[in-house]
């Protein structure tokens, strides 16, 4: 418990000393440790490719719509899960509301999908951030103790830059983390575009 309330006092500092040192940290693309393509928000002309669907918020306002939108992209929720829902879906409403019902189901998937793109990347932009701050105070504990040799964790034991690093693995495990969930997330969207279109 001691330990992680030092990781969180210290890792509040570093942002702390950030703000009011004003250092600017910049992630160029050769630091972002996953795919590029989420670096960018996702298009609808990455999951449709076509221009037959209008994306919009009305999916919202139809229960039957807003509760698949819901379960198929809730994160407990299986792929399986997803596209099985879709097909039940799809066989009780009529041939001629499918297109407009569906085209509904998409908005909804898009939509919450992005958002949780969105996050998983922001979490990615934090944890870097963290370590590139991390590697700033290494670099002033190395000039003040007037080390040149590389820092290893195992021989540092409890001093601050032992702490340091502790914390530049956290996140970078964090990192990993987030970025195999934008993966998935990826997977899971385009599983459920799919699904759907095969249902139209």
């Amino acid at each position: 418990m001691f330990k992680y309330f030092l990781m969180l006092f210290f890792t509040a500092s570093l942002f702390v000393s950030k703000n009011t040192f004003a250092v600017q940290i910049i992630i160029e693309e050769n630091e972002w440790p996953c795919k590029l393509n989420h670096l960018e928000d996702y298009k609808l002309s990455y999951f449709w490719s076509n221009n037959n669907i209008t994306l919009n918020e009305n999916w919202k306002k139809e229960k039957d719509v807003y509760d698949l939108v819901i379960y198929i992209t809730n994160h407990a929720n299986t792929i399986d899960q997803g596209t099985e829902a879709i097909n039940k879906f799809a066989s009780n409403i009529p041939q001629n509301e499918k297109k407009e019902k569906f085209n509904l189901v998409f908005s909804g998937v898009f939509q919450e999908m992005s958002m949780y793109l969105k996050l998983a990347k922001h979490g990615v932009f934090q944890f870097i951030t963290r370590v590139k701050l991390v590697e700033q105070e290494l670099i002033k504990e190395n000039k003040k103790n007037n080390q040149k040799q590389k820092y290893v964790k195992q021989n540092i034991g409890r001093s601050k830059k032992g702490w340091l690093l502790e914390i530049a693995d956290d996140a970078e495990e964090e990192a990993e983390f987030q970025c195999q969930r934008m993966d998935f997330l990826e997977k899971k969207t385009m599983a459920l575009t799919k699904a759907i279109r095969s249902n139209l």
